[in-house]
């Protein structure tokens, strides 16, 4: 009799888990690393301009090489510690090997020595080759002008910028 007490709590004690064949079993490969509140990551080695991130959420997945931010900002600097790119935007896809920068949701991107300002819904940056992309609406405002228009795309070191289509847009004389 006194075996049954012992035996009824081992069993209650005991679990077991069962995966049957129609569930998910990839389920455990998408679980994040780590998951960060208001977080800063540098995106970039040394010899290297980094990117320094601040967000109020970073989850990160290195199985996949991918951090997901929400209500991001950035920056990066030159060699002579000078500001030369800003911007912010509600969320971001980051390839940490490749470097490249999905950015969604309310996206403005300064460019500081040529005071370029570049407002998006969706705008991919790659930060690694300095060049941006992006396919959707996109407002431009330079010295030289502002120009509204669609299929944008960038090269930010040799400052080469064309739209598929501008929709409006004039030269300041």
């Amino acid at each position: 009799m006194k075996a049954l007490p012992f035996l009824a709590i081992v069993l209650i004690l005991t679990s077991c888990s069962f995966i049957s064949g129609d569930q998910d079993s990839s389920a455990a490969e998408t679980r994040p690393d780590i998951v960060l509140v208001e977080a800063e990551y540098t995106l970039g080695q040394s010899g290297e301009n980094p990117i320094f991130i601040s967000s109020s959420r970073m989850t990160f997945y290195s199985s996949d090489s991918r951090a997901l931010t929400e209500s991001l900002s950035f920056e990066q600097f030159s060699d002579d510690g000078s500001l030369i790119i800003e911007g912010h935007a509600d969320s971001s896809d980051i390839n940490t090997d490749s470097k490249v920068i999905d950015l969604t949701g309310n996206v403005m991107l300064r460019k500081l020595d040529n005071d370029m300002l570049i407002e998006a819904d969706q705008l991919t940056f790659d930060s690694e080759n300095s060049t941006i992309k992006a396919d959707g609406s996109v407002f431009v405002q330079t010295d030289d002008g502002s120009f509204r228009g669609s299929g944008f795309s960038g090269d930010l070191k040799m400052d080469i910028y064309s739209f598929r289509t501008i929709e409006e847009g004039a030269f300041n004389l």
